[in-house]
């Protein structure tokens, strides 16, 4: 018996024990079974081979068709549909990284840019920069301090001559009024 006429008939058994309904078309061929998508696909590989059709459409009829025979398919097309939910999902949070990407790539040319490609190299200038920043501003607090302490200092020693000029103008105001007592109205 020939080996397509042995595996149609074995196809045609499992389809009966499956329930799939057989129809014929016009043409003599059954519509879309398994058998006539065999018989499809091993004519597209004859043509493919002859110089007819390209090959990658054969193989992809051939994968096709291997999907379809396979006893998993509903599983694989159940974790197909739940894979595809998850990609639905996810597609806010992939459409962000997209644009975080796009941007990325926009900002290519300036990252390659030459100043940008001599920081790792000016790394340790700026380190030592920091540093002697860092000193100044240490000198300059110390600076600061002790110009405050003189001010304070200052201003404590103006308070106290002031009180003393204060104290002093009293005095002479008081021996004033006893060398020169006021005269009242003229009547003394």
């Amino acid at each position: 018996m020939d080996p397509i006429t042995v595996l149609q008939s074995r196809i045609e058994q499992l389809e009966a024990k499956l329930g799939l309904a057989v129809s014929s078309t016009p043409d003599g061929q059954q519509g879309d079974s398994a058998t006539s998508n065999l018989l499809n696909a091993a004519q597209t590989m004859n043509n493919a081979t002859v110089g007819h059709e390209k090959l990658s459409e054969a193989v992809n009829m051939a994968n096709e068709l291997n999907n379809y025979t396979d006893p998993n398919f509903v599983e694989m097309s159940e974790q197909s549909n739940k894979h595809k939910q998850v990609v639905g999902a996810a597609e806010p949070v992939l459409r962000h990284h997209c644009s975080c990407m796009h941007r990325c790539k926009q900002a290519v040319p300036v990252l390659e840019s030459e100043p940008i490609q001599h920081v790792p190299e000016m790394q340790a200038t700026v380190d030592n920069m920091h540093q002697v920043a860092a000193e100044v501003k240490a000198e300059a607090d110390a600076v600061s301090l002790g110009v405050q302490e003189i001010a304070e200092t200052c201003g404590a020693a103006a308070a106290a001559a002031s009180e003393q000029l204060a104290g002093a103008a009293r005095r002479v105001e008081q021996a004033e009024q006893k060398l020169f007592p006021q005269r009242r109205n003229g009547l003394d």
